[in-house]
């Protein structure tokens, strides 16, 4: 049956879908995972020439039912999803435009789906056709009981412009599928969740310098518990302009998100912080007054600042661990290359461990103070450093005076410059 669309050809046109294939292909994907697929597979032939006459995108979701299809595509700006639908800051599936994107490179879309139909308790299995050439109009039909009683989707495209097989199979490509969903695979891999090109897995592990979970629960005055899954990510390479965290409700759908305060530093500290918790469910992340529902799901209860303070440690923490671990040696061996290190002769072997030991020291403590420096500045600053060291107890001071430290830092420099006796503040 022919259906119009609540919107026409031209307006559909304009209304600011992709013209970019990979978020088209994007944005298709999120479509089977909101559906509450595992499993999300590309399929597709090619010849000689690199050509593919079509790709399919094949999830294992719950199908779309019958029963709803005048709202999820007969309402273009006004679909089910709208204002609900949020993957790590993204918006999937706004206003009903998603399931058009395929018009970034393909003249007909065709779902093939299968859904349980509650109503009349059976699994139902039909076909919904979309021509981008008339997009104010979209056909369902061959409606039959499903053989299989499971459900799913398989979206073919067909009619393909400026794609080619290496489109979808290029690094490139790959790259922006693990940068778009391997947060979300990651969340999910208790679950063993799946996206596939030609049956071959996608692996985002690569992207992963170091991620770890932390379960946490708080208490409000009301003595409401609230348990909160906390995933830390320390992505290889940056993945955005900015860092966050990601508040996510029970069904990992994004509610809120807020910069970490771990934005401005002097390293390639690329993180990411996962929040989930049925906290969020509820979530009123505009209600700003402080002296009301100060024990709701809001920024302003104390459940919602004590979790910004329990996550501000965890990833200070982290940061820590990446400066000492990693950032440091890279910028000792950044100072070796340059030849800006002062010299030490082989009786000096202790001092030069000392000197090494203190910078690296005090760029976990302050990574700006030996950001931007040109190469005369480098040595200017390591050389004053060294001719200190012989004077510790004062050149404790002297860093004290310059840098802001806290008790752990304080005690840290203590142990690495006055051993015996340990000095009082």
């Amino acid at each position: 049956m022919e259906n119009k669309v609540s919107i026409n050809n031209n307006s559909v046109e304009f209304s600011g879908i992709t013209r970019d294939y990979m978020e088209a292909i994007s944005e298709l994907i999120w479509n089977g995972f909101d559906a509450g697929a595992t499993k999300i597979d590309l399929v597709f032939d090619t010849n000689e020439i690199d050509f593919i006459p079509a790709i399919k995108i094949i999830d294992n979701g719950s199908g779309i039912n019958l029963n709803n299809l005048h709202q999820t595509f007969g309402a273009f700006l006004d679909s089910l999803k709208r204002g609900s639908d949020h993957r790590s800051s993204y918006v999937r599936g706004k206003k009903g435009k998603g399931r058009f994107s395929f018009i970034a490179f393909a003249q007909k879309a065709i779902w093939n789906t299968t859904f349980f139909d509650e109503v009349a308790n059976e699994y139902i299995n039909y076909d919904v056709n979309i021509s981008a050439s008339n997009k104010d109009y979209y056909a369902d039909e061959n409606k039959r009981v499903a053989a299989d009683m499971e459900t799913g989707t398989r979206l073919k495209l067909i009619n393909l412009f400026g794609v080619t097989a290496y489109s979808f199979t290029s690094e490139a490509f790959i790259n922006y599928l693990k940068s778009e969903f391997g947060w979300f695979l990651l969340l999910n891999s208790k679950n063993d969740f799946q996206l596939c090109i030609n049956g071959d897995r996608i692996k985002y592990e690569d992207l992963l310098a170091d991620h770890e979970v932390f379960e946490r629960e708080i208490v409000d005055a009301s003595t409401s518990r609230f348990n909160f899954t906390i995933t830390f990510v320390r992505w290889n390479e940056k993945i955005g302009d900015k860092f966050y965290y990601y508040f996510l409700n029970s069904e990992k759908k994004e509610v809120f998100k807020q910069l970490t305060s771990f934005n401005n530093n002097a390293i390639n500290f690329y993180h990411s912080v996962y929040v989930e918790s049925d906290y969020f469910n509820l979530f009123n992340f505009t209600d700003t007054e402080e002296t009301t529902n100060m024990f709701g799901s809001n920024p302003q209860s104390p459940i919602f600042k004590q979790l910004i303070k329990d996550l501000q440690k965890i990833v200070n923490q982290k940061q820590k661990e990446f400066v000492k671990d990693d950032a440091a040696n890279e910028l000792i061996r950044k100072f070796e290359n340059a030849q800006s290190m002062p010299d030490f002769d082989a009786a000096e072997l202790e001092q030069k461990q000392l000197f090494i030991e203190l910078v690296k020291a005090l760029y976990c403590i302050q990574p700006r103070l030996f950001k931007g420096l040109n190469e005369s500045q480098e040595k200017m600053i390591l050389s004053l450093i060294e001719s200190q060291l012989d004077d510790k107890k004062n050149l404790f001071k002297l860093i004290r005076h310059i840098l802001p430290v806290n008790d752990e830092e304080n005690q840290q420099l203590k142990t690495l410059l006055i051993s015996n006796p340990i000095i009082a503040d």
